[in-house]
């Protein structure tokens, strides 16, 4: 009854994965023959074989994986529902159960997802746009002598002084630009007292500078995992 979730990459170590799924299981307070089932939103293909191995062998279940063609609080009104990502279902699928609907919901990772649902539970449309990552590397790779910089690890100065702070500032106020203004133009189409709901680990670092109101999830996408391995809405 009730649910954990590991966050992660296979990519990381083996045991690193490992762990983390035996320290799901110590957070939930259960044993393993109590959990009944797993449940993963992926959206890189090639690793999901390695998880399923990986989860049979740690906890002894059948990984299930978030699809658009199972059972879902919402309709799919969108062209080549086939390629919407799991993870996008997976933030639409807990934001019209625990948060309602009309609603419009921003996801920030290396891409940024913007998707809206509509007062009768309708994913009708949404947008994808650059993460602050791409942001820091295009910079990077597109320039003879910018460096890489590490945006995250520290916050954008007011007034720069140096390459590295005038980078760290202009990745950003653009970044959070971008949000601004694609959810300005986005939230006519689902109408002004639509529920806005931003996840990502870096939801809270941008959201206090957007000035807009915003309910910050950092865990909406395992929340939602969660919801569609029960499936009972």
């Amino acid at each position: 009854e009730s649910v954990t979730a590991v966050r992660g990459g296979i990519s990381a170590a083996r045991g690193e994965c490992a762990v983390a799924i035996r320290r799901a299981f110590a957070a939930a307070d259960c044993a393993k023959e109590s959990v009944t089932g797993a449940m993963m939103a992926s959206v890189t293909p090639s690793v999901n074989e390695a998880w399923e191995r990986l989860v049979h062998e740690e906890a002894g279940l059948d990984l299930g994986f978030v699809r658009y063609d199972m059972h879902l609080p919402f309709t799919l009104d969108y062209e080549h529902p086939e390629f919407t990502g799991a993870d996008r279902l997976a933030d639409m699928a807990a934001t019209t159960i625990l948060y309602g609907a009309p609603a419009l919901v921003v996801d920030i990772g290396t891409a940024v997802t913007y998707d809206l649902i509509s007062s009768d539970h309708r994913f009708f449309t949404g947008v994808i746009g650059p993460g602050p990552e791409i942001l820091a590397r295009s910079l990077h790779d597109y320039t003879a002598l910018l460096p890489l910089v590490e945006w995250w690890s520290k916050e954008a100065p007011e007034e720069p002084k140096n390459t590295e702070q005038a980078m760290l500032f202009g990745i950003d106020a653009g970044f959070t630009g971008i949000i601004r203004e694609t959810v300005m133009r986005l939230q006519p189409l689902v109408g002004k007292d639509a529920h806005r709901i931003i996840t990502g680990g870096f939801a809270q670092r941008f959201v206090d500078k957007l000035g807009m109101d915003f309910i910050v999830d950092r865990d909406l996408t395992l929340r939602g995992i969660g919801i569609l391995s029960v499936g009972d809405f």
